[in-house]
């Protein structure tokens, strides 16, 4: 008999040689083929890297200006003052970074959205991407709501420019009777899925519309106790999420008999009945939440805190965003701008997911397919009466070990999330 392999032979000559030899060598086999967890000799970390492709929309501006005197016609470095808010809130480049509360840090992220002023006109002529307009106009925040009268040169105003092309902002006083109430207002995107068809506009009248007092940061003109609290260039970002479909963060239902059955559909902003008023409250907690109950997340730009108080997006609401610009704004950026990231990761061929517990090192493992490294992937750790041990933690490398020895002898779920927040994995493990 011809045999290919001389693993038989070999046993054979070892047991001889060392009596007993084939009796341990099967106890510690069994050992392998009964446990839970993998066999570490085989990982093999080859460290390599992998490139991959960041999309940044770069969205042009134009400013329409309508003044009725001198004080209405705002200086240009307020226009670009606003400008720069805007690009630093939604790449989250703000200096206040460091005020997102702790248990909110890992939900923050960037944008990747930009904003530049139009550098060429509908007409292909070269321009500032700044319209001055004189109206005899002296108040559009009159007549019982909001109008739409600046946006058009018939009724006063200024006409868009193609508003499928172009991020229409109108610099306007929109006080009534000498009341500085609204600040700004914009339209979500046509059919967008989170608001209502009575909530959609036509294209003309899609854009932002600003009060000026409080256009730029440090708007000299902010100088009243009721606008003292918006006067660093937020009323823009906060308008212009409205423009890329997100809601308020408390999704208007202040009003109904249960003010917390309504959601902004944002799954990584707390239930919140109410927004802010325009304070910053961090002891608010509008709706308990049976579970992983949380405070209202007046970090938000969607809120009504104030601009102190105000620092982040969720990624939630950034996906919201980006999803709008591809799918209902799809034509609005002019210039798409692809970054090329590298992330090192390690070349082992993991071909499953796979969380554990090694008792004898007090480790806790986490295995993850190269992919589920470059889509971000991210573990929590909750004990069984729901309470968050561990926050979101990225996922940097396809074997991870988290030290246990702080933990309790209990039973645990470690969850798994991707960038949008969806469950990749959730493993119940235990601590002995």
């Amino acid at each position: 008999m011809v045999e290919p392999c001389g693993q038989r032979e070999l046993m054979d000559q070892l047991e001889k040689q060392y009596p007993g030899f084939k009796n341990q060598m099967d106890v510690d086999y069994l050992k392998c083929v009964n446990s839970t967890f993998p066999v570490t000799p085989r990982k093999k970390i080859i460290r390599d890297t992998i490139y991959y492709y960041d999309t940044v929309y770069t969205i042009p501006v134009v400013f329409h200006v309508l003044y009725n005197n001198a004080a209405e016609n705002i200086n240009d470095s307020l226009l670009i003052n606003q400008l720069e808010v805007l690009n630093r809130d939604f790449r989250r480049l703000n200096f206040d970074t460091s005020n997102t509360r702790s248990f909110f840090k890992s939900r923050a992220g960037d944008a990747r959205i930009q904003f530049q002023l139009a550098k060429v006109d509908p007409q292909g002529n070269v321009t500032t991407g700044i319209i001055r307009k004189a109206t005899t106009t002296t108040s559009w925040g009159g007549g019982g709501g909001i109008n739409n009268n600046m946006k058009s040169s018939s009724t006063k105003g200024n006409d868009p420019w193609d508003p499928k092309k172009y991020m229409n902002i109108w610099i306007c006083d929109l006080s009534s009777n000498g009341n500085d109430g609204l600040l700004g207002f914009a339209y979500p995107p046509n059919g967008h899925p989170s608001w209502n068809a009575n909530s959609w506009v036509s294209d003309p009248n899609q854009g932002v519309v600003l009060h000026y007092k409080i256009t730029g940061r440090n708007n000299p003109l902010s100088n009243t106790a009721s606008l003292n609290t918006s006067r660093m260039g937020r009323v823009a970002v906060h308008e212009v999420g409205h423009f890329l479909g997100l809601r308020h963060i408390w999704a208007d239902d202040q009003g109904s008999f249960n003010r917390c059955s309504l959601d902004d559909f944002i799954d990584d902003t707390p239930l919140q009945g109410v927004g802010s008023n325009f304070n910053c409250d961090q002891n608010l907690n509008s709706c308990i939440e049976a579970k992983n109950d949380l405070p209202d997340m007046v970090e938000n730009y969607m809120d009504y805190s104030s601009h102190a108080c105000q620092n982040m997006f969720t990624k939630r609401q950034i996906i919201t965003m980006r999803n709008a610009i591809k799918h209902f704004r799809k034509d609005l950026p002019i210039q798409v701008q692809i970054i090329e990231k590298a992330r090192i990761f390690d070349t082992v061929v993991y071909d499953q997911v796979l969380v554990y517990t090694v008792a004898k090192d007090n480790r806790l493992n986490i295995e993850v397919k190269n992919e589920d490294i470059v889509n971000n992937i991210s573990y929590e750790v909750y004990n069984m009466l729901g309470q968050k041990i561990e926050e979101n933690h990225p996922i940097i490398s396809n074997f991870t070990q988290i030290s246990t020895t702080r933990y309790p002898s209990a039973t645990y779920i470690v969850i798994l999330r991707n960038l949008d927040g969806r469950v990749v994995r959730s493993q119940k493990v235990v601590v002995n």
